[in-house]
């Protein structure tokens, strides 16, 4: 979907990015992490053409993006910045439908899909489409950017530090929202970040960076279980136990659990492809007094385990994962 090869920049002779390359398939969301000034940021912009590269190649679909009207480039990708930028005189409604304007999509069409978006993040259309942005709270503009971003459907996103503006708070519900869209959604997306994990809970690959180079290219699991370098095992060193909790799932660890032989006053059933974090944050809020948590696989069928031996099989697996 994404092809970047041997990319770089230079800014009256510095190297902001130097010698990038990565691709990203359809349907796959890339993080760019790293800290500032790393050139995550320099890097997500060339894609669109805000920025210009020095040298190197960004192909979309096989097709060079300095071949093609950065215009008509824009158009068929979502942007989504952390200063939001939603035009202060347009409605709510108006915002969303900037794009699909552009594009000449008739007014019945650009009503249904401005409804369905305020639905799927949790505005009202008949409360919220009349508004103006000053009426609404930091997390409110956020979700009406990003749901512009996806106004005309586009199957590319870019997101620069999109949740950076908002409170902790409000920043988790906002990245469980998107997590959500972006499983229902089904698009290619690229993300800048800083937050290590954010990064982690959300990206399908992550591109980790430092001073314009890329440090280590892989998965969540691969950054963390098989560091290319001593920079890569540091920057995560400070979060790596709620990195391990967040990355592994109840399917990871399933043979080493011991079930339990007593019976359970509450039972929490989950997937096996649930993150040990999300089953052990909702077990932990249980009002039962012994709860359990059973994986929906039919291999472990019938067997409840209590939080303590999951915890026990995680650490007895972390020092072991094969990837």
């Amino acid at each position: 979907m994404i092809a970047v090869s041997h990319l770089k920049k230079t800014f009256n002779g510095f190297t902001a990015v130097d010698d990038i390359s990565f691709s990203v398939r359809e349907g796959e969301t890339l993080v760019l992490l790293g800290t500032s000034g790393s050139g995550k940021t320099t890097t997500l912009k060339m894609i669109n053409r805000l920025i210009e590269p020095t040298s190197g190649s960004i192909r979309i679909e096989g097709e060079e993006v300095r071949k093609q009207d950065p215009v008509e480039l824009r158009k068929r990708i979502g942007y989504v910045i952390q200063e939001i930028g939603l035009f202060p005189h347009y409605t709510v409604g108006e915002n969303i439908a900037v794009v699909p304007e552009l594009l000449h999509w008739d007014e019945p069409r650009i009503q249904r899909r401005q409804r369905e978006l305020m639905e799927l993040v949790g505005l009202s259309p008949e409360e919220y489409l009349g508004r103006m942005p000053h009426e609404l709270s930091g997390g409110q503009q956020q979700r009406v950017g990003l749901i512009r971003a996806l106004a005309a459907d586009p199957p590319i996103v870019l997101l620069d530090e999109p949740f950076g503006a908002l409170d902790p708070i409000t920043r988790m519900d906002i990245r469980a929202e998107f997590k959500r869209l972006e499983h229902f959604l089904e698009k290619t997306m690229i993300l800048v970040t800083h937050d290590v994990l954010e990064a982690f809970e959300l990206g399908d690959v992550i591109c980790l960076m430092d001073s314009g180079r890329i440090q280590q290219l892989g998965t969540p699991k691969e950054l963390l279980f098989a560091p290319a370098t001593n920079f890569v095992r540091d920057f995560l060193k400070g979060t790596r136990l709620q990195l391990e909790l967040q990355t592994l799932t109840l399917r990871d660890i399933a043979p080493q659990i011991k079930p339990m032989d007593i019976s359970p006053d509450q039972t929490f059933e989950f997937a096996g492809e649930t993150s040990l974090y999300e089953v052990l944050e909702t077990v932990e809020h249980a009002e039962a007094g012994q709860p359990a948590v059973r994986i929906s696989e039919q291999s472990t069928a019938g067997h409840k385990f209590s939080p303590q031996a999951i915890l026990q099989a995680f650490y007895s697996v972390r020092d072991t994962i094969e990837l």
